[in-house]
């Protein structure tokens, strides 16, 4: 058998194939883009609240009191050092157990702490179904930790002011007298200075995104394509589909060109491309002699056998006079002569009509398998039904339009 007909049957095959998985694939894709983006669009979103803090590395009041120059520490490593240490101070398990016992959680709070670049400047945030409990939660962080920082500050006064109120009271000369007030006056303005914190932004609630539903489609579409995909290619091999071209040609004589579109109109409608079809199939059939019998055989009911059969009755009545018919060997002899093969419609393996003696009398058996229809047991039920025929050849069948799968077939006018 030449393979280049092989090749070409089998590149049909896969493009049916490829055809059904993509109609498949874009159908899952579709309903999946619609299930996704109506799912997101559903799903309650939570609400972030953010908040924006200067912090700044406090003065050491003790090193003020004891009349130090430097009040105040102004380097990025020293800020750097102090943020870091800070945001782990907030970040910590103490900090949100204290954030939760005021907002009465069951849990610590989940802060997320962020320093902006290695500015002083951090960002607290809190997400929260309620838009209302993101931001009280988050409020609640910075009161807390600003009452945090005034008892830091606190806790210094109450060691630093009584020394020096002590040495203000016991030292007797008048202008050492005036510098220790000088110096609690300028370690009580530090004082205030470090137990103040600037909220650069108050807890502010994110905008709800409108783009969900569209990270929801494109989801949606993924996973329904691709499951579409998978479910079409696991139903094809649990139903036995496979590669009917490869596992009938192997045992034919020949396979007849070109592979027959299914969607035949009724024998009146033909056009000249229908008649040509006929003509083709009937020259590269063996066995069209005198009186010589055709017989049509499908592997399953949808193969297509009867529109085959009309084809090539319609080729060998142009042949002559013919006593051809699609419905067995009962019919009546013919009392013309015959100058051309009969043609019968076999049916399927299995019919009434397909008795031992119209396979003895058959010269040729043209077996007919569709694409992607037909499955591999039926095709294999097939050849072995017709392994003892004399000569055997193979059409293959299809459909061109994807919907017409779901529609029934549509019976051919048979010559009677």
């Amino acid at each position: 058998m030449p393979s280049p007909a092989i090749a070409l049957i089998s590149s049909l095959e896969t493009r049916v194939m490829m055809a059904r998985l993509l109609l498949g694939g874009l159908i899952g894709l579709c309903a999946g883009a619609l299930a996704g983006g109506l799912a997101f669009a559903a799903l309650p979103a939570d609400t972030t609240a953010t908040a924006f803090l200067r912090l700044q590395d406090p003065a050491d009041l003790t090193a003020i009191a004891g009349g130090a120059n430097q009040v105040t520490p102004d380097n990025q490593d020293n800020t750097a050092t102090f943020v870091a240490g800070e945001i782990a101070y907030i970040t910590g398990d103490g900090f949100g157990q204290a954030v939760a016992r005021k907002m009465a959680m069951d849990e610590p709070a989940e802060l997320m702490v962020a320093q902006a670049s290695e500015s002083p400047v951090v960002t607290i945030s809190y997400s929260s179904a309620s838009r209302d409990d993101a931001i009280r939660t988050v409020q609640a962080a910075i009161d807390l930790y600003r009452q945090q920082l005034e008892q830091r500050v606190d806790a210094e006064l109450r060691t630093i002011l009584p020394a020096l109120a002590q040495w203000q009271r016991d030292d007797a000369d008048p202008v050492r007298r005036q510098e220790i007030q000088r110096i609690r006056e300028s370690v009580e303005l530090q004082a205030v200075q470090a137990s103040s914190l600037l909220v650069v932004q108050p807890p502010t609630p994110n905008r709800a995104s409108s783009q969900r539903w569209l990270i929801g489609a494109i989801l949606g579409a993924l996973v329904g394509g691709a499951g579409a995909v998978a479910v079409l290619l696991a139903r094809r091999r649990r139903s036995g589909h496979g590669s009917v071209v490869k596992t009938l040609t192997g045992t034919v004589d020949r396979v007849l060109l070109p592979a027959v579109d299914l969607d035949l109109p009724a024998r009146d409608a033909w056009t000249e491309d229908h008649t040509r079809l006929a003509r083709t199939l009937y020259a590269q059939c063996p066995g069209t002699g005198p009186d010589r019998v055709i017989l049509v055989l499908g592997a399953s009911s949808s193969s297509g056998a009867p529109e085959v059969a009309a084809l090539l009755q319609a080729a060998a009545a142009e042949s002559g006079p013919v006593a051809a018919t699609l419905s067995g060997m009962h019919a009546a002899p013919s009392t013309v002569d015959a100058t051309a093969a009969r043609v019968v419609d076999g049916g399927t393996v299995g019919d009434a009509t397909l008795t031992p003696e119209l396979m003895g009398a058959a010269a040729t058996v043209v077996l007919v398998a569709r694409i992607e229809v037909d499955t591999i047991p039926q095709v294999l039920m097939l050849r072995s039904a017709t392994a003892a025929a004399t000569s055997t050849a193979a059409v293959f069948t299809y459909r061109r339009q994807p919907t017409a799968t779901l529609r029934k077939p549509r019976p051919l006018r048979r010559a009677q």
